[in-house]
C-alpha cells in the first residue's frame, strides 16, 4: 500500500471518530508534507486546539503518541477503536500502523531521541549555578526547520535466527506476519520473513523460503529495523539477497531435523504411554527403532524439550513437545511461524493418494515430500493405518523384491517398501503394497517414525513431486536388521 493509500485510509479513520466531518483544513496535503510523522499528527493537533476543536485535537494527539507526551509532560489520549471492522481488519489495521510508524516514523523516533535529552538536561541543570539554567531549547518550529538526523537501526543480519516466519502474500498474511515479527520478544535475536509457496491447498515446504526481509528489533532501545531483499514486496530497491538466503538454506535441513526428533518423541508417548526416558529409546536396535538414527544435534535438543517435559513451570508440565530453540547449531536456532508454523506443532503423517500414484509426508497443512510411487489399484487397500515396523534390508538383502527397507503397515500384510522393478512405479501393479524408488524409500524411512499415522485415499494430494535437492538422511544407525523373519509383503 502506497503512502498517499494509507493516509487517505488515515483521514477517513480520523473523520468517522471526530464530529463535524464539514472540515476545510487541508489533512491530505499536510500530512504528506509533513512524512506523516508523530510530529506532523502532534503540530497539526495544536492547530485544532487553538481553533477550539477539541475533538479533533484529542485524535491527532493521540496519534502522536510519544511526541506528544514529550512535549506536553502527560500520556497521550487513546485512540478509537476503528468503526465497523472484523476483528481480522482491525488487527492488521493496527499492525500495519506500527510497521509504519517503524519505518516511515523515523523523524518521531529521533525528535523523541531530543525530547529525552533535553528533560536530562533540564534535570542536571537544577543541580548546577543559577547563570546556567534558562539555555533556549529548540522550538517546535526550529526542530521541524532543521530535524534531526535519525538514529540508524542497524539490523545484524549475522545474529542468530530468533523466528522465520513464511508468508504468502504482501497484502494479506505478509501485513500480519511483518507486523508479528516487529513486536518485541524475549530476545533481540534477528527475524527474517520468507516466501511461502503453495501446492494446491498445501504450503510448500520443499519450495517455500525465498528470503524477503531480515528484521531486528532492540526492545532496549525501542527501535526495530527492516533489510528488505524483495523489491516485489517492499517497492524499494532491496539489499543483496545471498546472505539471507545461504542461512535459509542452512536453516531448513535443522529444521527438518527437529519435526523428525518431536514425531519420533509424540509418537513414542502415543505407543507407549511414556515419554522416552533418554536419546536410546527412541534409537536403538530393531525392533525399538522408533527412530533410524541419530545426529549431533539431536542430543541437546532432546535434552532441551526433554527438560520442559519433566520440570514444571509454574506448577504445570505442558501436555505436549515444544519445539527447540535455545540449543544446537546456531544456524537452527529460532521458530518457525506464518505458514510454517505447523511443523513446530504437528508431528508427521502419510498419505497415500491412489489417484495420483503419490505418497506425502505432511505436518498440518505442510506438505514435506511428495513422492511417486507404484500401487495395486483396487488391490491396495483404502484407510487408516499405523507404521509398526521399522526394517533394513529386509529378508537380508537390498537387493531383493523388498529393496533396502521395508516398513509395515499395522502388524499386516502390507507395507510401504522398495522395489526390484522400478518400472512400475506410477502404475498399479503390485499385490497392495506401496512400492517407491531406492532414494525414496530410504529418504522416508529417516524421516518418519515408528507410529506414523498412513491414510490411503483416492484423490487429496497435488501430482507435482517435492524432494530436495539434497536428501534427509540420519547417521548413527543401530541394527535396524531382523535375520529372524522370512517377509511376505502382498507386494
Amino acid at each position: 500500500m502506497n503512502k498517499e493509500k494509507r493516509i487517505e485510509q488515515q483521514i477517513q479513520h480520523f473523520y468517522d471518530n471526530v464530529p463535524d466531518v464539514d472540515d476545510a483544513f487541508p489533512l491530505k496535503e499536510y500530512l504528506l508534507k509533513h512524512e506523516d510523522s508523530r510530529m506532523a499528527w502532534y503540530l497539526l493537533g495544536k492547530q485544532y486546539e487553538g481553533k477550539g476543536d477539541t475533538a479533533k485535537a484529542t485524535y491527532c494527539f493521540g496519534q502522536a503518541g510519544d511526541i506528544y507526551t514529550a512535549f506536553e509532560g502527560k500520556p497521550a489520549p487513546s485512540l478509537p477503536e476503528p468503526k465497523n471492522d472484523t476483528n481480522k481488519q482491525r488487527k492488521a489495521f493496527w499492525i500495519w500502523t506500527a510497521v509504519f510508524t517503524v519505518l516511515i516514523g523515523a523523524i518521531g523516533l529521533g525528535l523523541y531521541a531530543i525530547m529525552q535529552e533535553r528533560q536530562q538536561s533540564e534535570a542536571a541543570a537544577q543541580e548546577q549555578p543559577a547563570e546556567t539554567n534558562g539555555a533556549a531549547s529548540p522550538s517546535v518550529e526550529a526542530v521541524l526547520k532543521d530535524p534531526p538526523s535519525p538514529t540508524p537501526i542497524i539490523v545484524e543480519v549475522d545474529a542468530p535466527l530468533g523466528v522465520v516466519s513464511a508468508a504468502r502474500d504482501p497484502l494479506n498474511d505478509g501485513q500480519t506476519e511483518l507486523g508479528a515479527l516487529l513486536l518485541p520478544s524475549i530476545n533481540n535475536d534477528a527475524r527474517m520473513l520468507v516466501q511461502a509457496a503453495s501446492l494446491g491447498k498445501w504450503n510448500d515446504w520443499v519450495k517455500s523460503g525465498k528470503p524477503l526481509a531480515t528484521v531486528a528489533v532492540d526492545d532496549k532501545l525501542g527501535s526495530a529495523g527492516v533489510n528488505w531483499h524483495d523489491a516485489k514486496w517492499c517497492n524499494c530497491k532491496p539489499q543483496d539477497p545471498s546472505s539471507a538466503q545461504k542461512r535459509i538454506q542452512e536453516w531448513k535441513p535443522l529444521q527438518e531435523s527437529k519435526l523428525v526428533l518431536r514425531s519420533a518423541i509424540v509418537r513414542y508417548k502415543e505407543r507407549t504411554g511414556k515419554w522416552p526416558a533418554n536419546p536410546e529409546a527412541l534409537n536403538d536396535h530393531y525392533p525399538n527403532n522408533t527412530i533410524a538414527g541419530w545426529s549431533e544435534e539431536m542430543t541437546p535438543w532432546f535434552d532441551e524439550v526433554m527438560g520442559e517435559l519433566t520440570n514444571p513451570k509454574d506448577g504445570k508440565l505442558p501436555t505436549t513437545v515444544g519445539w527447540p530453540t535455545v540449543t544446537g547449531p546456531i544456524a537452527g536456532m529460532g521458530a518457525p511461524e506464518g505458514a510454517f508454523a505447523p511443523i513446530a506443532q504437528q508431528p508427521l503423517a502419510i498419505i497415500v493418494d491412489k489417484k495420483s500414484h503419490r505418497l506425502a509426508v505432511v505436518s498440518g497443512d505442510v506438505i514435506v515430500r511428495n513422492y511417486e510411487v507404484g500401487l495395486g489399484g483396487v488391490r491396495t487397500p483404502e484407510g487408516s493405518f499405523v507404521i509398526t515396523e521399522k526394517v533394513r534390508n529386509p529378508n537380508g538383502t537390498d537387493q531383493g523384491i523388498y529393496g533396502s527397507r521395508g516398513m509395515t503397515l499395522s502388524d499386516g500384510d502390507y507395507g510401504i517398501h522398495g522395489t526390484d522393478k522400478p518400472g512400475s512405479i506410477g502404475k498399479d501393479e503390485s499385490l497392495g503394497c506401496v512400492r517407491m524408488k531406492k532414494e525414496d524409500i530410504e529418504e522416508l524411512f529417516d524421516l518418519v517414525p515408528i507410529g506414523t499415522p498412513v491414510t490411503i485415499t483416492q484423490g487429496g494430494l497435488p501430482t507435482e513431486p517435492r524432494v530436495p535437492a539434497e536428501r534427509f538422511k540420519l547417521s548413527n544407525a543401530k541394527d535396524e536388521t531382523n535375520p529372524h523373519k522370512i517377509y511376505d509383503w502382498l507386494d
